[in-house]
């Protein structure tokens, strides 16, 4: 629908944060009633490729309080280290064995805005990487300033010795918790955890909104109840799960979960309580349309999210353009599912709440008019 960052951006991220690539794009409302913005996390950011090193930054972080998201979505501004610079708000160590730091969750509980992150150790084949930890980072100021949070680190498959003095010991070893989505349900946030790569399935955590920093606070779905002990999860949505997001739609009146699959498409899922069951996926973009695509990341400020409303709002990225851009699903034009009735003595012939829809590329459905060059990519 529209390109977010890049030289040929209406938002002007060249000129305004020299930023000519980036990915990612994930979005939370900062919860500032007399100020409301969302906040727009970016993954490894390219500016002037001209220069030593191409003006890399692990991380960036864009504000908006653009509402009107059927023309676009306008940027404010980012935190900056000098002019027409954004600044790297997680800045990677430079130290051997930590390749970069990416974020890949965001929420905000009472005013405090919190960033789940990886440190990456080393690039695997397309799709896989290895990393040495995840943590919390906090900012108390609307996100131009990010600290650590101590005590919060789950250690992956790199080095625990890569664990900055700020983050305290490791927690815990997690290598199925690596990467994140947030969703805030009745007095909780809930974590949506996955390994590093895009091959591992869903598992959930949660814990009491107020309590996020206490790590031993946090509680795992096995599949029948909450547990103390993560090793004892039970997937939720089965691999492959990729850059997953996840919202209650008041449209559908049930909670969503787009992220890309196995095929790399673009998927939603549906269901009537956090831990599900989710039923089976619906393909919003197909592969075969945009063989280049990956992440898919919900924007809270959509009509279906804030209202009954239709339209569904999201970011994607693409490898070839390596830049962020606003997509937008008619949710009327998804396929109605029914949840089953747990207490139904017989099983019906209705298979809409578990059944994947068709690619609609292949049964012709959508149809792919023309492949157009981005300007300047």
């Amino acid at each position: 629908m529209e390109l977010l960052t890049g030289p040929t951006s209406p938002n002007k991220t060249v000129e305004r944060f020299g930023i000519s690539g980036t990915d990612l794009g994930i979005l939370w409302e900062n919860g500032d009633a007399s100020s409301p913005q969302v906040l727009m996390a970016l993954g490894d950011t390219m500016g002037d490729c001209s220069l030593p090193g191409d003006q890399w930054r692990s991380n960036i972080l864009f504000r908006s309080s653009d509402r009107t998201l059927s023309d676009g979505m306008r940027i404010d501004d980012a935190p900056m280290e000098g002019p027409g610079l954004a600044k790297s708000i997680l800045p990677r160590s430079g130290l051997p064995g930590e390749v970069t730091v990416i974020p890949t969750a965001g929420v905000q509980v009472d005013g405090t805005q919190y960033l789940r992150y990886m440190s990456v150790a080393s690039w695997g084949a397309p799709g896989e990487w290895i990393t040495n930890y995840s943590a919390l980072a906090a900012s108390e100021d609307n996100g131009e300033n990010w600290t650590p949070v101590s005590g919060t680190a789950r250690t992956g498959t790199g080095s625990a010795q890569l664990i900055p003095p700020s983050l305290g010991a490791p927690h815990t070893t997690h290598t199925a918790g690596q990467m994140s989505a947030f969703l805030e349900h009745d007095g909780y946030v809930y974590e949506y955890l996955t390994p590093s790569g895009r091959s591992g399935a869903a598992t959930l955590a949660r814990v009491p909104a107020g309590s996020i920093e206490d790590m031993s606070a946090y509680e795992f779905w096995n599949g029948t109840g909450w547990v103390a002990d993560h090793r004892a999860t039970a997937p939720v949505i089965p691999a492959r799960v990729s850059e997953l997001s996840v919202s209650w739609s008041p449209r559908l009146g049930r909670f969503i979960a787009l992220y890309t699959n196995a095929n790399n498409d673009i998927v939603m899922r549906q269901a009537a309580t956090p831990e599900g069951p989710w039923s089976g996926e619906d393909i919003l973009l197909s592969y075969a349309h945009v063989p280049t695509l990956y992440g898919a990341f919900i924007h809270p400020w959509s009509p279906a999210v804030e209202t009954v409303g239709s339209d569904l709002y999201f970011t994607m990225s693409t490898w070839d353009a390596y830049n962020v851009f606003l997509m937008k699903t008619d949710l009327n034009r998804i396929p109605a599912r029914t949840l089953p009735d747990p207490n139904a003595r017989m099983r019906t012939a209705d298979d809409s709440w578990t059944r994947d829809t068709p690619d609609p590329a292949e049964t012709g459905e959508t149809v792919l008019v023309e492949r157009l060059p981005i300007p300047g990519a």
